[in-house]
């Protein structure tokens, strides 16, 4: 009987030679997966236990390992979009203060890599509303998000946030769109008083604009801006430096908090 640290037939696995050659892959018989270092039956991941090693075809190891969200995200999710890197989301989601069982709106679907860190947080029993205007799209983001099992936790919409918001009463709100000053009476009517809002932008020319359509609508306050910046350090007895490369300026993000009441500066 299969225990849930070997792999069964079907499971995605990721497989690491090195820093750079690094993959998700699916145990299947019969399947076969090829690289510069050699071949792999995919067959015979079954049954190995998840951590251990595996020989290609050249004797080359690679090891097994039970991917992460974050090996998805990088290595297993189709895009068609640009999207929201996990040092911009993972920040994102410390600001909301979302956990398991928060009711969470998101703007701007894109490929789903938003989607899938907000439903990895909510679930079992929390949910995310997701809106996204083209179709092609959110049938990209079903497709990332049944790869772990959790779209059950999603409820994907062909809708426009700027035209009607359904819920009531949400805890957070996210948006990764271009004009969401256009939304805001809609967020307003959605959110319940003190829920946190997050935007995600693109240009500062953007952020500016969203700032004095705030100020203008009244209904939020707190307005905060930042930018993160992420570098990882390549660590080697004597020589550990700096990466070559980094993941510099990505986007904005902006964080805003719903008022009980709208206040109108004079």
């Amino acid at each position: 009987m299969p225990s849930r640290y070997t792999i069964s037939e079907g499971d995605f696995v990721l497989l690491i030679i090195d820093r750079k050659r690094r993959w998700i892959v699916r145990a299947s018989r019969g399947k076969i997966f090829g690289s510069d270092k050699g071949v792999l039956d995919l067959g015979n991941l079954v049954g190995l236990e998840y951590g251990s090693t595996i020989k290609l075809s050249t004797g080359v190891e690679a090891e097994v390992h039970r991917p992460l969200l974050i090996d998805f995200v990088e290595k297993g999710f189709a895009r068609a979009t640009q999207v929201i890197y996990p040092k911009d989301a993972g920040f994102m989601i410390y600001l909301s203060g979302i956990s398991s069982g928060s009711r969470v709106l998101e703007a701007g679907v894109g490929s789903g890599f938003l989607t899938a860190a907000l439903a990895n947080i909510v679930k079992p029993t929390g949910r995310v509303y997701a809106y996204e205007i083209r179709k092609e799209f959110l049938e990209l983001a079903l497709k990332n998000l049944r790869m772990l099992g959790l779209e059950s936790y999603v409820e994907l919409k062909l809708k426009d946030v700027r035209e009607h918001i359904d819920e009531r009463d949400l805890d957070a709100a996210f948006l990764d769109m271009p004009d969401p000053w256009n939304a805001l009476d809609n967020l307003y009517n959605a959110l319940r008083p003190s829920a946190p809002i997050l935007f995600f932008f693109p240009t500062i020319n953007q952020v500016e604009k969203l700032y004095q359509a705030i100020e203008e609508h009244g209904g939020f306050s707190d307005f905060k801006c930042y930018e993160m910046l992420l570098r990882e350090y390549r660590v080697k007895t004597g020589m550990t430096r700096p990466s070559t490369r980094m993941i510099g300026h990505t986007g904005y993000i902006v964080f805003a908090r719903k008022r009980s009441s709208k206040h109108i500066k004079s």
